[in-house]
Parts: C-alpha cells; sequence; structure tokens
C-alpha cells in the first residue's frame, strides 16, 4: 500500500506556477498542470508508483511513506470495483445530467402563464429561460479544481442539494426577479451534472470499455433537453407554470439522494489522499503522504489556471476556436427552437402548448439516431486511427455538419406549406446532425490536446452554453421581424457555412497542429525532453 523514500527537495519558488505548470516532487522539475480531464483522461491513473530520483536517494530527513494502491487488484481502486457498481454510479450520474438538461427547456413551456401570472414582460420571462445557461457556462471555469482537490462525491451531494433549494424562489417567487436570481444559482449548481459526469466515467472505466459509458452520458442531456417541453407542456396548459417548478424540485430531491445514497468517491487520487490522512490520524505518524497531495499546486492556481486557460485557448488555437464556434452554434440553435418552434407550429397549426411541447421529442429522437450511426464512426475510428490520427474522429461529421442546414431548411419551407410531419422531419435531421458534430467536437479535442483537454473542452463549454443564453433573447424578434422562413433560412447558411470546419480540418489538420505552440508542447513531453 506504500512505499518509502527520502525526504523530498524544497519545492523552488518559480513564477511558471502561476502560468499552469507544477512542480513534480517525484520527478523534479515542472511540468504541465493537468487540470481535470472530463471524459478524455482518468484521474485514478494519476497514482503510478514511481522509483525516487537520485536527488531524493541522496536527501536527508524525514522518510515520506507513499501510499499507493495494493497491487493491481486494489478493491478501492475504481476500476477494480464490479461491473453493478461501475454501471450504477454511471446511471446514477447520467440521470443527474439528464435531469439537469431536463429542467433547463422544460421552464420554457411556462412563460405565457408566468407572465400573465407576475406581470412581467416577455423579454424578462424569456430572461429568466436563458440565464440557467449562463451558469452552465460559467461555474465550470472555476469549480473544476475543487473536484480536483475534495473529490467528485462532495461536488455532486452539495451542488445537488443547492439545485433543490433554488427552485424555492421559483416556485413562491412573488416577482421575476427572484425567478430570474434563482434560475441563475439553480444554472450554476446544475452545471456538475454536465461537467463532472464525464470525468466520473473515466474514473470508473478503463479506455478501451469507455465508449458505451461515455456516450449512455452524452445522450442525458440532449434527451433530457427533449422530453423537458414535452411533459411540462401539459402541465403548462393544465397547471400553470409554478407547477412546473414544483415537479423540476422534486426530480432534483429525487436525484440528491440517488447521488448521496448510492454513490460514492470515484476519483482515485482523493481516494488514496483519505487513506494517507487516515493512517496519519490512527497512526500518529505525519511521513504517510500522497503524491498526488505533494505534486498538486495550490488551490488558489489551480483556479486561476481552470478560470483562464480555456480562455486562452478560445482565442490562440484555430482548432479549439473553429469547433467551438461550430458546436456552439448547434448548441444555440437547440435553445432558438424553444422559442421558434411554438412560434411556427402555433401560429401555422394552431398547436396547444401541450401538442407543442410534444414536437421537442425530435431531440432525442435525433440523438439517438446520432448515438447508432456514431457506432459506424466508431468502427471507422478503429480502422483509420493509426494512419489519420484525430481526423479519423470526424468521417461523419462531414455528413453530419451538411445534414444541420439541412434539416434547418426543411423546417424553414416545409412549416405552414403542408402537413405538419414536415418541418418535423427537418427537426430531426437538425438534431442528429447537431448530436454528430457534438460527439466529434468533444473526442477530436480531447484527441488533439490530450493533457490540455479539459481546458480545450471547457472553452468550448462556454462558447455552447453562453450563445444558448443569447439565442432564445432575440428569437422571437428575429423570426417575427424576417417572417419564419426567412429567419431559419439564416440560420441555415450560418450552419451551412460552419460546416466547413470538419473538412478543412480533415484535410490540414495536422498543420494546424503542427503550429501550435500547445501542440509542441504536448509533443515535447511526449518526447520526454
Amino acid at each position: 500500500m506504500h512505499d518509502s523514500s527520502t525526504a523530498l527537495p524544497r519545492r523552488p519558488e518559480s513564477e511558471e506556477a502561476a502560468t499552469g505548470l507544477v512542480w513534480s516532487e517525484s520527478k523534479g522539475r515542472w511540468q504541465p498542470l493537468e487540470l481535470e480531464e472530463d471524459a478524455a483522461l482518468s484521474s485514478s491513473q494519476l497514482t503510478v508508483v514511481e522509483g525516487p530520483t537520485k536527488e531524493e536517494e541522496q536527501g536527508k530527513g524525514t522518510e515520506p511513506i507513499w501510499i499507493e494502491w495494493d497491487g493491481p487488484n486494489d478493491p478501492g481502486n475504481p476500476f477494480n470495483w464490479s461491473s453493478r457498481r461501475k454501471w450504477q454510479t454511471t446511471l446514477i450520474c447520467s440521470l443527474f445530467t439528464l435531469i439537469v438538461g431536463f429542467c433547463g427547456s422544460a421552464f420554457s413551456m411556462g412563460t405565457d402563464s408566468l407572465v400573465a401570472e407576475l406581470g412581467c414582460s416577455e423579454e424578462l420571462a424569456v430572461l429568466a429561460l436563458a440565464i440557467y445557461s449562463v451558469g452552465f457556462g460559467l461555474a465550470p471555469l472555476a469549480l473544476a479544481p475543487f473536484s480536483e482537490a475534495y473529490g467528485r462525491y462532495p461536488m455532486y451531494a452539495v451542488s445537488s442539494i443547492l439545485y433543490v433549494i433554488f427552485f424555492l424562489p421559483i416556485t413562491l417567487g412573488k416577482n421575476i426577479t427572484s425567478v430570474i436570481v434563482a434560475r441563475l444559482i439553480g444554472g450554476l449548481a446544475a452545471s456538475t451534472g454536465s461537467t463532472l459526469v464525464g470525468g466520473t466515467v473515466a474514473d470508473l472505466f478503463v479506455t478501451a470499455d469507455r465508449g458505451m459509458p461515455m456516450s449512455i452520458f452524452s445522450l442525458g442531456t440532449f434527451v433530457g433537453f427533449g422530453i423537458g417541453p414535452a411533459i411540462m407542456g401539459w402541465v403548462e396548459q393544465y397547471l400553470g407554470w409554478r407547477w412546473i417548478s414544483w415537479i423540476q424540485m422534486a426530480m432534483g430531491g429525487a436525484i440528491f439522494l440517488a447521488l448521496v445514497l448510492f454513490t460514492r468517491e470515484t476519483r482515485g487520487s482523493v481516494i488514496l489522499s483519505r487513506r494517507a490522512r487516515k493512517l496519519r490520524k490512527e497512526t500518529g505518524d505525519p511521513r504517510h503522504q500522497c503524491r498526488s497531495d505533494a505534486e498538486r499546486a495550490s488551490l488558489a492556481v489551480l483556479i486561476k489556471v481552470s478560470m483562464t486557460r480555456p480562455i486562452y485557448l478560445l482565442f490562440t488555437e484555430a482548432i479549439v476556436a473553429c469547433f467551438s464556434l461550430w458546436v456552439g452554434f448547434g448548441w444555440s440553435f437547440m435553445y432558438l427552437t424553444l422559442r421558434a418552434v411554438p412560434l411556427v407550429l402555433k401560429d401555422s397549426y394552431s398547436f396547444t402548448i401541450g401538442e407543442i411541447g410534444l414536437v421537442f421529442l425530435v431531440i432525442p429522437v435525433g440523438a439517438f439516431l446520432g448515438f447508432f450511426i456514431n457506432l459506424y464512426q466508431e468502427k471507422l475510428y478503429r480502422k483509420y486511427k493509426a494512419q489519420r490520427g484525430p481526423e479519423a474522429r470526424l468521417y461523419l461529421s462531414l455528413a453530419g455538419g451538411l445534414l444541420f442546414p439541412a434539416g434547418i431548411l426543411i423546417f424553414a419551407f416545409a412549416s405552414g406549406r403542408g402537413h405538419w410531419m414536415g418541418p418535423v422531419v427537418g427537426l430531426v435531421l437538425v438534431f442528429v446532425g447537431v448530436f454528430t458534430i457534438y460527439l466529434a467536437t468533444f473526442n477530436y479535442l480531447a484527441d488533439s490536446y490530450t493533457i490540455y483537454a479539459s481546458s480545450a473542452l471547457s472553452g468550448q463549454s462556454f462558447v455552447r452554453n453562453i450563445g444558448g443564453a443569447a439565442f432564445p433573447l432575440f428569437t422571437s424578434y428575429m423570426y417575427k421581424g424576417m417572417t419564419y422562413q426567412w429567419a431559419s433560412f439564416l440560420a441555415a447558411c450560418l450552419a451551412l457555412l460552419l460546416a466547413i470546419t470538419p473538412f478543412v480540418l480533415f484535410r490540414y489538420g495536422p498543420t494546424i497542429r503542427a503550429r501550435s505552440r500547445f501542440a509542441k508542447e504536448l509533443a515535447r513531453l511526449k518526447e520526454g525532453h
């Protein structure tokens, strides 16, 4: 369970610690600071036993006793948990993802009765809808280091109970201000249901076994986002907006209990840190230490890097910027439909709010179709990975990127010109494309940036969610001012313009990466210099 070496050399003072480097005690040098790897890398693999350096062997002083796993079959290592326990944790966390997606969209169905009861403007009601996504975009930039320092379980527990509590100001709210503030805080708390789950999956499954649980997690957001309006449209029609929030609060309470009672800590470095702390307490011997504690930068440095590196990548890395704009527009269009679909179907087909909500089932339908299509993409990736590198992730996104604008065009020009199934079919194609884009972005950035994958993915997540917050704010004005057909046509043109992204990267990706400062750093580390 442990090994010993001589006293550690004193950690040198360096300004580099504030710029994303961390002192490695076991290697005796500065190396890049690795934040949460989401689904790309596993934190449980951070506790590899390394022999002491020559300098350590010659050192003097108290000998630290390094706490490590009790061999490769240690039952405390999440990789060695039973399949039942792994899948129980994965499904509960993915259900959390589904619920926070559900609550993000379900609110949109209740805006009419909210406006009528609170006497506020439609614009403020839409702001209450949109600001939830702002919380989703901002929170991960600051919260990721807390998961590294304190573990995933406390983050799930604290955030999920806060998520439940801040439904109260919504359900009991007497004015729109309290609703808006509570939605913002709820979005901040809900963000862990998206950002932490990928890391949890990576803690539990080795890379070769990670495909299916990661796909289920990815489906969670899309499925939740679609079934939220499908159910709550009928609640709005018969009960009103407050009941929408009461039901969401009950769902949040249920997932809080499931997370607290039926999941445990999965981050390997935190488990080892707790073992070391327990041994220090039981034995009174301060030499029991965990390597990750010794090598981790201060929480202040972690937060600084977590908040600045994703933004830096957005403005300096062409690959991150292009993919962020591409997936960001697809995500934003999904939020745009929360306002556009009710306008089109109510005016063109006289749908009730309950019937309008059912149309949003196109989102999970499109996501499931995209999921099954992605199985073929995975086959292509395994076949061409050695030859194409990260670009082997992009084969089906070439088609998905074109399917996205094609679906928007069908939605635009089929609306009001025949059966209502016309625009619905268009929306299904839209979300097959968006889901394909989403998976391609996630996998390509993870493969391209490896130890910096967390920051690259945080950057695109920031763009996605801020776009998702902005689009509903102007949707009604755009669709009423330009007419429904031409507003959607404009969106299709933008989607078509961005569809060039995978084609350019499929052809020039290696060249672009070769010019990247981060790519050069990754190559240097790989060579061991």
